[in-house]
């Protein structure tokens, strides 16, 4: 029987990860290792860093890899984050949609809490670099309510937390200020809950749980980080 045409040369398969694997962004990878996309971007081009791209041709980072780079430079992290137990909750992908909505409207909460007339431990983050790590923080909270499952972020949050923890005693703004995100998210999710954006009455339980989880991780990462050095 002849070769039919299928049996011609095909186009690249997509390349097979371990499914438990967590994949990042650049503009995430940038912010772990706290430098521009560019630079990433960059480096990934050099070959300098491990990455690979999607079949609509979108640079992404695997997070084993990642850790597995800054271990390689002095940077020892954990080689598997543990994921937390009881992260499981009610899904809430109307919810997960409303908050992604509104990270315009938790930024603004969050630059409203600062003042030049109020002191505070640590210098705040500039403007900019509070949006950047806002919008970070509220889709990793989407990402939980969306999957059910309040630790499928948690190595992002690990590595932001590790991040913190590889500046010194000066890096602990990166817990003071993610406690400042979770709360602005917590107070915009009620707002939209009680604005009927709520899958179901366990939604704000849901919502608390997946900060509580992300919060959690970011700690453990900087932990881990002053422990390692």
């Amino acid at each position: 029987m002849p070769a039919s045409d299928d049996a011609s040369p095909a186009a690249p398969r997509r390349r097979r990860r371990d499914p438990s694997s967590r994949t990042l962004t650049a503009s995430e990878a940038a912010a772990i290792l706290g430098v521009s996309v560019a630079t990433v971007r960059g480096w990934a081009d050099q070959g300098r860093i491990p990455s690979h791209r999607t079949v609509g041709g979108h640079r992404r980072f695997e997070l084993e890899q990642l850790r597995e780079w800054l271990s390689e430079r002095g940077a020892p992290v954990r080689q598997r984050v543990n994921r937390s137990a009881g992260a499981d909750v009610p899904a809430a992908p109307g919810l997960a949609r409303e908050l992604n909505n509104r990270t315009d409207a938790i930024i603004e909460r969050v630059l409203a809490g600062y003042s030049d007339a109020v002191s505070t431990p640590l210098p705040p983050p500039s403007p900019a670099a509070a949006r950047r790590a806002v919008s970070r923080f509220v889709r990793m909270i989407s990402a939980g309510l969306e999957a059910g499952d309040a630790g499928v972020t948690a190595g992002r949050a690990e590595l932001v937390g590790f991040r913190g923890g590889v500046e010194g005693e000066g890096g602990a703004r990166v817990v003071m200020e993610h406690t400042r995100y979770a709360t602005a998210a917590l107070q915009e999710g009620e707002d939209a809950i009680a604005a009927g954006h709520g899958d179901d009455d366990q939604s704000n339980a849901a919502l608390c749980a997946v900060v509580d989880h992300l919060l959690a991780a970011v700690v453990r990462g900087y932990r881990d980080a002053l422990d390692s050095v």
